[in-house]
């Protein structure tokens, strides 16, 4: 089976014949040792050859090092901002920076939970003062579903408290901001 590994059709059968004329163990594994030989002396010798030159193993090693790092060297800063692995004094981070701060400039929908069990929405300017409040509901998600109506329009002020200080128009213009922004 070894010998049949290495061997062509033609020379496993001719060793099988060997057998069936009745060839000694011994010969049997001197064929099969010749015949491994043959099929790993090439790579011996590269081997041998590559042992004797350690500063060519070491060219190659390193012509592969470049080759990765050229190809690596980009995804890796891809991915090192991605995941905020920069520079502190990178241009990323202003932007960064400056989308918080326009972020925290704009009017915000404030979804609770009240010790009641019923779920509120309050509408805030970019200061937190507060424009507008719901009454309370059953589910978060009919409480959702109010937010996402008052980005869409203006219909349903008309079923919310408006806050102290706070007018129809101001909180008409609070929400046209949001919905320029997004």
């Amino acid at each position: 089976q070894i010998y049949q590994a290495f061997a062509s059709d033609s020379e496993a059968t001719a060793l099988r014949k060997a057998y069936a004329d009745g060839i000694a163990w011994g010969d049997a594994k001197q064929i099969l040792f010749e015949r491994i030989d043959r099929e790993i002396a090439p790579m011996r010798a590269m081997y041998e050859a590559l042992m004797a030159d350690p500063a060519k193993v070491e060219a190659i090693l390193l012509a592969g090092a470049v080759k990765a790092r050229k190809l690596s060297q980009p995804f890796m800063a891809r991915l090192r901002n991605a995941v905020g692995l920069r520079a502190l004094a990178s241009a990323n981070t202003a932007a960064v920076k400056s989308k918080k701060t326009d972020k925290a400039t704009l009017p915000s929908f404030k979804q609770y939970r009240e010790a009641d069990g019923r779920f509120y929405v309050k509408f805030v300017d970019a200061a937190g003062k507060l424009l507008l409040q719901s009454a309370g509901f059953d589910s978060p998600k009919d409480a959702g579903q109010l937010v996402r109506s008052l980005h869409i329009d203006d219909a349903s002020i008309a079923s919310l408290t408006l806050g102290e200080g706070a007018s129809a128009e101001t909180v008409k213009t609070a929400l046209q901001q949001l919905r320029d922004a997004a």
